[in-house]
């Protein structure tokens, strides 16, 4: 059987792809626990009928990596991406990624997104994208802009499991940098109807010198999915980050009033399916829920 003949094949095959593509590539952060994701499809000929990622009860580790795994990747993937032998249309009924909860570090965070009628195509490469890797011959991508496609998101976390998350995350990464994480304290607020006030606090330590800052955010954020910064304001008790700040200053006040569109972040074109209905709402929870059509 060729290799055209392989991709997608069956659910069997379709579903061993996703779990090798699962695997974190040896990076800055490395993230165990993915192994656990429950995966489950249905193909029909070259339509994917649903394919469902489930990390319900999940726990995901984050570490820092160990010395020399970076640059041994990066030797290992090759600069260019290899020549599309071979393409084949198709649909993607159903995509779903569930959680409820995946527990990040210990924090739990329930996620649902869904996404439904996406047109793609299945790719088979001239040799593996990644070197040791052979099922990364394979491949599927979203095609036309993901012409006619819609779906939901829906994600979830306690207000008061903000700090603990952000705290077990940026640890390994401020780590890997040469400083040890003392202390970090996050506060999330609805600012007015369609806004969101974030402070946060952070201290560091760089050999036997401590540093600390504050920052505060507001920002508001459309139904349609953009973003507008309306204030920044960071400041530090330590005489060497405040100035470090102040050189800052210029760049910092640039962003106020400046606006992001989601869509563009998520590399939705001006032809595709466009986010609507995004809402932030902040209680015991903070939660996120949007469509996409």
């Amino acid at each position: 059987m060729t290799p055209a003949q392989e991709w997608p094949g069956d659910a069997a095959t379709v579903t061993r792809w996703v779990r090798a593509s699962l695997r974190p590539e040896e990076a800055e952060l490395e993230v165990r626990g993915l192994a656990d994701v429950r995966v489950s499809c249905e193909v029909a000929g070259d339509d994917l009928e649903h394919l469902t990622l489930d990390a319900s009860d999940v726990e995901l580790r984050v570490r820092a990596p160990k010395n020399g795994t970076a640059s041994s990747a990066a030797a290992t993937t090759p600069s260019e991406t290899p020549a599309v032998v071979h393409r084949r249309r198709g649909t993607a009924r159903t995509l779903r990624v569930t959680a409820r909860p995946v527990r990040i570090e210990g924090v739990p965070l329930t996620i649902d997104a869904q996404v439904h009628d996406t047109p793609v195509e299945w790719l088979v490469y001239a040799e593996p994208a990644v070197a040791g890797r052979p099922e990364s011959r394979f491949g599927i991508e979203v095609v036309e802009e993901g012409a006619g496609m819609r779906g939901s998101l829906l994600a979830s976390l306690g207000a008061a499991d903000l700090t603990p998350l952000l705290t077990r995350v940026l640890r390994p990464a401020v780590q890997a940098g040469g400083m040890r994480l003392r202390r970090v304290r996050a506060h999330v607020a609805q600012d007015g109807a369609d806004g969101i006030r974030v402070d946060v606090a952070a201290g560091v330590r760089w050999r036997v010198l401590p540093a600390s800052a504050r920052a505060t955010v507001r920002v508001g954020l459309r139904p349609d999915g953009v973003i507008t910064v309306r204030d920044i304001r960071v400041s530090s008790g330590n005489p060497v980050i405040a100035l470090a700040l102040r050189a800052a200053r210029k760049p910092i006040r640039a962003e106020i009033g400046r606006s992001h569109d989601l869509n563009e972040i998520l590399g939705l074109g001006s032809s595709a399916p466009r986010l609507h209905d995004v809402r932030v709402t902040i209680d015991d929870d903070i939660t996120i829920t949007a469509r996409l059509g």
